[in-house]
């Protein structure tokens, strides 16, 4: 029988340099797509350059900083499903539960399309973003993302709450993509998954559900610029940032799938129903000489009131629960910290902190902002008078097996 696959064929590289303008808009917290490329088995990512400004419609705080963080990330295939390898070897392998059921503009793709930025943008955030068994939340249909504050309320839990732990390995889970059959010159040929990635000179592991990998992460932080609100007329604030996110180093893809652009906009928040810090409750030998404790990290955790002084009245009720945490976060991370605020301008406040009865792990935690915190941000009464806006350009150099034949 003849082989038709040749494993490690040679074949000359070219280098394609695809520019692409980019443009959208943005509601804080939001993780948005900004551009993808598609790329292929044994390709190699020589460069890439984004330059990309930001600007915010007027803000009410001229003194609230904003970070604007950006990731260039490998989607491989198999990290959207370890199934869709069959799609290389098998002309028959259906869309069915991959494609748009409508028009969506965040991820621009038409209904019926298949959705690979949606897949791609919910699998990013699944593994980097959110937590084991937590529950995605949306913003301005896109994943949200938490706040940047890191404190000792974020490890709280009720004391009653036992959460089950798993008894089998997750890796367990995942099959092995079978080989599949295929007609090629008069002859029945094996072809898998792993032999399609080889006639492109890349060398696979075994296939399975994998991991995106971030190959460029980058943020700056911005302070308020004074604007003229154009709407009325007046002096005002607004968010500009110009950022240029360059690739540090090359990456060989040895699967295909997709180089693709996330951003998020993160101002900074206070949590405003705490009404005063816990160091005030500091007391005593085990809080001041914790090191009996290291030899059992179990041995940090305490025991706190729902209706403790740290609580401001907003987030309690008459519930009787008490509240684990763990007192060397505290020491760990310290905590925000405000002196006596007065004046022209509220903080911007974070208002979806809540310890009472019943209330989801991440409001506990203190985790996200509500919808209407990041709208008090800003000074506009509608929708599209709290938004940032972008646009820029995206400059990229893959050496790889595709020519373009048409210039």
């Amino acid at each position: 029988m003849v082989r038709v696959i040749q494993e490690n064929a040679s074949r000359q590289r070219h280098n394609r340099r695809p520019t692409f303008p980019i443009a959208g808009t943005l509601r804080p917290y939001g993780l948005y797509p900004v551009w993808a490329h598609p790329v292929l088995p044994g390709e190699t990512l020589q460069s890439a350059v984004v330059k990309m400004r930001t600007l915010s419609l007027p803000v009410k705080h001229p003194l609230v900083g904003a970070w604007q963080e950006s990731w260039l990330v490998y989607v491989k295939f198999t990290d959207l499903d370890e199934e869709l390898g069959q799609m290389f070897i098998s002309d028959q392998f259906a869309t069915t539960g991959f494609t748009a059921g409508a028009d969506d503009p965040r991820t621009f793709v038409k209904s019926g399309q298949v959705d690979w930025i949606r897949l791609a943008l919910e699998r990013v955030h699944k593994e980097w973003f959110v937590y084991e068994k937590e529950t995605p939340r949306t913003i301005d249909g896109v994943p949200m993302c938490k706040l940047n504050n890191v404190s000792w309320y974020q490890n709280m839990v009720f004391e009653d709450v036992d959460e089950a732990v798993p008894v089998t390995d997750a890796s367990d889970l995942y099959a092995h993509l079978q080989g599949w059959q295929m007609l090629q010159q008069m002859k029945l040929t094996e072809l898998t998954y792993e032999d399609y990635l080889r006639t492109y000179g890349a060398r696979p592991k075994d296939a399975k559900e994998g991991v995106p990998e971030i190959l460029r992460f980058a943020r700056s932080w911005t302070q308020p610029s004074n604007v003229i609100d154009t709407s009325t007329g007046t002096p005002s604030s607004a968010f500009n940032w110009n950022d240029e996110i360059k690739l540090d180093k090359a990456k060989r893809f040895q699967e295909p799938g997709f180089i693709l652009h996330f951003t998020c906009i993160r101002p900074k928040m206070f949590q405003k129903n705490l009404a005063a810090s816990m160091i005030g409750n500091l007391w005593g030998f085990s809080d001041w000489f914790p090191s009996y404790t290291l030899d059992d990290p179990t041995s940090s955790v305490k025991k706190l009131s729902k209706v403790d002084p740290v609580f401001g009245a907003a987030m309690t009720d008459a519930g009787t629960e008490t509240l684990l945490y763990d007192h060397m976060d505290l020491l760990s991370h310290g905590e925000t910290f405000v002196n006596d605020w007065s004046g022209p301008y509220d903080l911007p406040s974070a208002t979806g902190m809540s310890v009472k009865t019943g209330e989801d792990v991440n409001d506990l935690r203190g985790e996200y902002p509500l919808e209407a915190d990041i709208d008090a941000l800003f000074t506009g009464a509608t929708a599209d008078r709290r938004l940032c806006y972008y646009e820029g350009i995206a400059n990229v150099v893959v050496s790889g097996h595709a020519l373009d034949t048409t210039r």
